[in-house]
């Protein structure tokens, strides 16, 4: 008799030697439950290439705990599986695996074509398992007389979580002598807003795929618009023009001025936008107005320091939520053109608490190491729970343009590069920006971040960012 077949027998004959134990005037009810409750992954290896000293090829082997990726199992349709794949190159050969159940349990290879008998093991918690493909785990419950059938299935992530895939669109031939640029991504598409050879207003679209056409257009009602200072601000776009005036298009294309509650006799830019609010930077401090109404009316903002503080040129905003909920806004630029690290303000609130709370001056510490270089074409873009910075050279020479993209995981105190350089931008990419008068950035609902650099466009992401759990 085979080796599977006792397992069976075992469970089958437990009825017969349960009663045999007991007086016939006592009846013996033996459970007709069989069912997994939990399964949990113990200790798990995964191997890790790199590089040696001396630049030598290298691999070698972690560990990590396979019970921080919980097993799923529905009842329904008797599967397991976790949800949140296992990192790239986990071994499976050998994985400890522990069952809590009712009843009695084997397991075998699942047979997906059913052209073989598998053979049936009792399952054994000190026993590690191949799941390098699906097994099944059958549960019999003690009277022998029901049994569930599971297909426990490990998932694991066949791209490096940590590292990112670069798309080349080409050359766009129609962003020749385009200046003053601001990128997006709105309405479904990467939005380019500048100034032609002509020094007019034009709008290049995009789909947000790595294929189609783009689609150029003059703008209407923005003919003495600066680009520059486009903002969003909900679902609508917004730019100031040469005489001050606040302009507004739900389309990119047609825009129209808005109301001004008064004339404003000072200089001003806009540089950032909220879910409700457009703010703006003047001589006298930053200021906020609604724009749910359609009239302009500007208030001033609260600083918890020196307006001289605040930044003047090479102004970058980055609006988010945080994973707390918390939403904030953060200004980011150059008090002079002698600066090489960053003036970082920033604005943080609850739901509802916008207009009730100031803005908070980064004190520069000279014993921090990690602080936001000043890069020519400077951008920062809210991106993987924090913010990045990222453009052409430095401007005290120690980086080239994109040779980094610097991340702050704590909302702009710190900055960063990715450890292993896990964001590290393409070599093409790379060489396009070094001598690139215009460098442009954006992040879209997918987690790609798209660079323009003078007329080359591209997107990448980090592979984590575009995982899905199940």
């Amino acid at each position: 008799m085979k080796k599977y077949i006792y397992p069976l027998l075992a469970i089958l004959m437990l009825p017969t030697v349960l009663t045999s134990c007991f007086k016939d005037e006592e009846e013996v009810e033996v459970s007709e439950s069989c069912y997994i409750s939990a399964v949990s992954l113990g200790n798990l290896k995964r191997n890790i290439y790199g590089y040696t000293s001396k630049g030598m090829d290298s691999i070698y082997t972690t560990t990590f705990a396979g019970s921080h990726f919980p097993m799923t199992i529905d009842q329904r349709r008797l599967t397991i599986e976790n949800k949140d794949s296992l990192p790239t190159r986990t071994r499976l050969k050998d994985v400890p695996l522990t069952v809590t159940f009712t009843g009695a349990l084997v397991w075998r290879k699942a047979d997906v074509t059913h052209l073989t008998d598998t053979t049936w093991t009792t399952y054994n918690s000190s026993d590690s398992l191949d799941l390098t493909e699906p097994i099944h785990l059958r549960v019999y419950s003690l009277s022998g007389k029901s049994s569930r059938t599971y297909t426990l299935k490990v998932n694991v992530h066949q791209q490096n979580g940590d590292s990112t895939v670069w798309n080349d669109l080409g050359e766009v031939n129609a962003l020749d002598g385009l200046s003053e640029r601001k990128v997006l991504t709105w309405n479904g598409q990467l939005t380019v807003i500048a100034l032609d050879s002509e020094q007019k207003p034009v709008s290049l679209t995009h789909p947000l795929s790595a294929e189609g056409e783009w689609t150029k257009q003059a703008l209407t009602g923005a003919d003495d618009a600066r680009p520059s200072t486009l903002q969003k601000v909900g679902n609508a776009l917004y730019m100031l023009t040469d005489g001050m005036w606040v302009i507004t298009s739900q389309d990119g294309v047609n825009w129209e001025p808005m109301k001004m509650e008064e004339t404003m006799t000072e200089w001003l830019t806009l540089v950032g936008g909220s879910d409700d609010y457009l703010y703006a930077l003047t001589p006298s401090g930053l200021v906020r107005s609604r724009v749910d109404n359609g009239t302009i009316t500007w208030k001033a903002e609260k600083l918890d320091d020196e307006v001289a503080n605040l930044p003047m040129s090479e102004l970058n905003s980055a609006y988010y939520t945080q994973t707390n909920g918390m939403k904030r806004l953060t200004l980011i630029g150059s008090r002079s053109d002698g600066d090489t690290e960053a003036t970082i303000w920033a604005k943080a609130w609850e739901e509802g608490q916008e207009e009730q709370e100031g803005w908070l001056y980064y004190t520069p510490n000279p014993a921090d190491k990690y602080r936001c270089p000043i890069l020519e074409n400077l951008c920062v873009v809210p991106y993987d729970d924090g913010i990045q910075a990222l453009g052409g050279k430095s401007r005290n020479g120690q980086y080239a343009a994109l040779e980094h993209v610097f991340h702050s995981s704590d909302h702009g105190i710190t900055w960063k590069t990715y450890e292993n350089d896990d964001m590290e931008v393409d070599p093409k990419l790379q060489a396009a920006a070094k001598d690139a008068k215009h460098i442009s950035a954006t992040v879209d609902e997918e987690n790609f971040l798209w660079i323009v650099a003078d007329k080359n466009v591209w997107r990448g992401r980090i592979n984590r960012l575009g995982f899905q759990k199940k």
